[in-house]
């Protein structure tokens, strides 16, 4: 819980002499849960994720799967393809007792798993990836759904929220890809048009999957705020797939350029405040997608971008 905890809200605070960027901490934690499941001998109980086991003799066999899972994540945050890859195999084999369990939280972390990594290994797999990540949304929304949403552990909204949060940034991908091909093709491009400001408009079937884990993400925050966190910036991201006015989508990008901590904010203002990272993609969003007049200076951008590379680089990515 510790380590899914420092994925899903890191602390900006720590500097690059404290660790290797802003997971550290998480892989440090999964490190730990990992190496425990291998040295101790399995049982053949079926727990949920966030189950007690100190009661049971062995190692909860599912550790070792949700901690795979967690270190993908993080791998695939940094950049690091070829560390998550190694934990393919295990991500992969969905053991028995979770894919019959009644939290269908496993199955759509294995689908969203497979969207991320057909789209990793092959930028053309792009309708592969958004078959994968339409199942992922269908079994999160229904997974949002079951029951009193109030009542879901602390442990399973954080993996919604990483899920969500997966499946959006992996729409972005798929947009930023197609719109780069339309860009570079030219006027022969027979794709959807691009508006005046030369963005390409993602296609009525991507913003409605787009649209569909948005909505989950806003769900999730009316009782986890630090879902509140990636809003914003997704929010915004909508709106320039859908080819909307400009000034609205400036306002969602400026809140999470220029929130700061105040003296003795209270936890609830912290765990919303959007962090370093939500930042540098504000920047990189406005500087990349928003007309020049919406910039205060000439050059403006420049500098923007090279701070926002700054940024992403000391927190690993």
């Amino acid at each position: 819980e510790k380590a899914l905890y420092c994925v899903a809200q890191p602390r900006g605070e720590k500097g690059p002499s404290q660790g290797e960027g802003e997971y550290a901490d998480a892989l440090e934690y999964l490190q730990l849960l990992m190496s425990a499941s291998d040295a101790a001998g399995a049982t053949t109980q079926s727990f949920a994720i966030g189950s007690n086991m100190a009661t049971v003799t062995g190692c909860d066999p599912h550790s070792k799967w949700w901690s795979s899972v967690a270190v993908v994540i993080i791998n695939w945050l940094q950049g690091d393809d070829s560390a998550a890859e190694r934990l393919y195999p295990t991500v992969e084999h969905l053991p028995r007792s979770l894919q019959n369990a009644e939290s269908l939280l496993p199955k759509a972390c294995l689908n969203t798993f497979k969207a991320v990594r057909a789209l990793l290994s092959k930028p053309e797999n792009c309708q592969l990836s958004l078959s994968y990540s339409d199942k992922a949304s269908a079994l999160l929304r229904d997974n949002l759904n079951l029951g009193p949403h109030s009542h879901s552990s602390s442990i399973d909204k954080v993996v919604q929220l990483l899920l969500c949060d997966l499946l959006l940034v992996m729409r972005t991908n798929v947009w930023q890809l197609q719109h780069q091909g339309v860009t570079t093709v030219g006027p022969t491009n027979v794709g959807p048009s691009c508006p005046a400001g030369g963005v390409h408009q993602a296609s009525p079937p991507e913003l409605q999957g787009f649209q569909q884990d948005l909505s989950s993400l806003r769900k999730l925050a009316h009782s986890f705020r630090p879902a509140m966190r990636r809003l914003f910036i997704h929010e915004a991201t909508a709106r320039l797939m859908a080819g909307a006015s400009p000034t609205r989508t400036h306002q969602l990008l400026d809140r999470s350029l220029r929130r700061r901590a105040t003296p003795g904010a209270k936890t609830e203002e912290c765990e919303t405040r959007p962090g370093q990272r939500e930042q540098a993609e504000a920047v990189l969003l406005a500087c990349r997608y928003l007309p020049p007049s919406f910039l205060s200076a000439p050059g403006q951008r420049v500098g923007m971008l090279a701070d926002a590379a700054r940024t992403l680089e000391k927190l690993g990515d």
